[in-house]
């Protein structure tokens, strides 16, 4: 292949060609730089938090999202491990849509979508001062995450769980038994279609109800505490060996005096013990069954007085009994009043 030479000598020479490439492959890289860059977002206006975790973020890695009510308002930068089951997480967000936060925001881990990706939330709160730039936000232990790895790990667990022994022969008990557990659940099954069928009102109706009553259970469980604290405090005392040796003392013979002696008594006078106890029954028994009616027939003496008023008018000054026959089947009874049938 024949070589081009200029011998004219006005022709770049191979050192200037050198450097014309090196100049152009700085463009290229300078512009491949910037470009990338601008993809990553380092030119736009990035507000800066801190998240100190002291769980691990199932799954957070670099570029994972930040969501605020449901949007995507920012990226994690870095995430950093500090000592054990501790981390310290840095945050870019929009500089724009951090202008809502406030200093009581709080942050928690969560799914980006359903398929598990983690990311960071913000949860809003009401009120407060705009959220400083650089502010660090906690995550505590038992901070509530709702990330789709966590719930996997949980459903693990609880598989671990149904395939247990004691599972197994839970099951096993219960095929051996389904002879003597069909009549049980027929049973149930049925009832709950009763209820269902005579329901008077929809579940929520009692619902409130029960709504109605947590108040007195608010006020009485005040009352109920104090009492079993009181309870509490005087067992207390028992709690040292010497006073119960103190008490067990105080205590020694009661049951060889009282309990012997009220059973020697009922030996010994059996007869007329008992004639004494038959004649006070028969005394107590109808007097304390008449005093039991005496409160009802006290109340029924204004009815009383206000029928008998109403049986016994004045007319022209004078009191009569007025009478209220019903007759429909005997007519001929009606006939023979005075002035006929009516």
């Amino acid at each position: 292949m024949g070589v081009f030479q200029d011998h004219s000598g006005r022709s770049a020479g191979r050192w200037a060609l050198r450097a014309r490439g090196l100049a152009f492959a700085v463009v290229i890289v300078t512009v491949a730089v910037i470009v990338s860059s601008y993809a990553r977002g380092s030119f736009s206006d990035r507000f800066a938090l801190t998240v100190d975790a002291s769980t691990l973020g199932e799954g957070l890695a670099p570029g994972a999202e930040v969501k605020f009510r449901g949007y995507a308002v920012g990226t994690v930068r870095a995430v950093q491990t500090v000592g054990y089951g501790h981390q310290r997480i840095d945050l870019d967000i929009d500089r724009r849509q951090a202008g809502a936060l406030t200093e009581g925001v709080t942050a928690r881990f969560t799914s980006s979508n359903v398929f598990g990706s983690s990311a960071i939330e913000l949860v809003a709160a009401d009120g407060g001062a705009p959220l400083r730039e650089n502010a660090v936000l906690s995550i505590g232990e038992g901070a509530t995450n709702a990330t789709v790895a966590g719930v996997f790990r949980r459903a693990a667990r609880l598989t671990q769980v149904l395939d247990s022994d004691a599972v197994h022969r839970l099951i096993d008990l219960m095929l051996d038994n389904a002879a003597s557990l069909t009549p049980v659940l027929r049973s149930f099954f049925e009832t709950a279609r009763m209820l269902a069928e005579g329901q008077q009102a929809p579940l929520g109706h009692y619902l409130g109800i029960g709504a109605d009553m947590t108040g007195a259970f608010a006020d009485l469980t005040p009352s109920a505490g104090h009492a079993v604290l009181g309870v509490l405090e005087q067992s207390a005392y028992f709690g040292d060996a010497v006073n119960q040796a103190r008490t067990n003392k105080a205590t020694d013979g009661v049951d060889q005096t009282v309990l012997l002696g009220i059973s020697d008594l009922l030996t010994k006078h059996d007869p007329e013990l008992a004639a004494v106890l038959s004649s006070v029954l028969d005394l107590a028994v109808p007097i304390s069954v008449s005093l039991g009616t005496v409160t009802p027939a006290y109340n029924r003496i204004p009815n009383l007085l206000r029928a008998v008023d109403g049986a016994l008018p004045v007319v022209d000054g004078k009191v009569q009994l007025q009478l209220e026959l019903i007759v429909r089947t005997m007519p001929y009874l009606a006939d023979s009043l005075d002035g006929g049938a009516r």
